[in-house]
């Protein structure tokens, strides 16, 4: 509308045109995130940070995204939270995926976005549950592969690149992680990354 007023026609094909540009751009800029991990160009940036403190930062870059699915996100803190040496920017990336992907799943009720701490086994975590369409047993591994997606049919309207999941299971590595899945078909599912609280160590 920059130029005047669009006729309902003209702005439908024009959106189509931006959803799809953003899309290639989504496959783009995942495919050099893929490339970047595997050629070591992604070097860790160590720094002190609460935990805590990213889960809301998160849920505010995704605040449109979340007004618009109309589905409720509770951050679920974890107040006896000591603050980590790690990759921030990595650990963001990987809440930012799970996230956006388990609101691509659900249309409507709620998602959990969870802080926890193992003192015994120095280990920090952030698990995303959402009560979507669920993932069968016998995907639980696929779906962190490249380019895959989950072939049950009630997932295929869902679309997306099959690469989000590929990349967090690369970043929690990186960082000295892991990627856990549990999920029953039609039940949710629950994504938690678990990290060293010191990377350095």
């Amino acid at each position: 509308g920059v130029a005047g007023e669009l006729l309902p026609p003209v702005r439908r094909q024009l959106t189509r045109i931006d959803s799809n540009g953003r899309h290639l751009l989504q496959i783009i800029n995942e495919i050099l995130d893929i490339t970047r991990i595997e050629a070591g160009k992604m070097p860790m940036q160590i720094s002190q940070f609460n935990v805590n403190e990213l889960i809301p930062e998160v849920m505010a870059e995704l605040d449109a995204v979340i007004a618009r699915s109309k589905l409720t996100v509770t951050p679920r803190l974890s107040p006896g939270m000591p603050d980590v040496v790690s990759d921030r920017q990595k650990v963001k990336q990987v809440v930012l995926n799970l996230l956006s992907n388990a609101m691509k799943f659900r249309h409507q009720g709620g998602i959990d976005v969870a802080v926890g701490y193992d003192a015994v086994e120095g280990m920090a975590s952030i698990a995303v549950q959402d009560t979507g369409i669920g993932i069968a047993p016998e995907h639980h591994e696929k779906v962190f592969e490249d380019f895959r997606q989950v072939d049950d049919p009630p997932s295929r309207q869902y679309g997306g690149t099959g690469l989000g999941l590929a990349i967090c299971r690369r970043l929690a590595a990186t960082v000295g992680g892991r990627i856990t899945l549990h999920s029953t078909l039609g039940s949710g599912s629950r994504f938690t990354l678990v990290f060293p609280v010191n990377a350095e160590s």
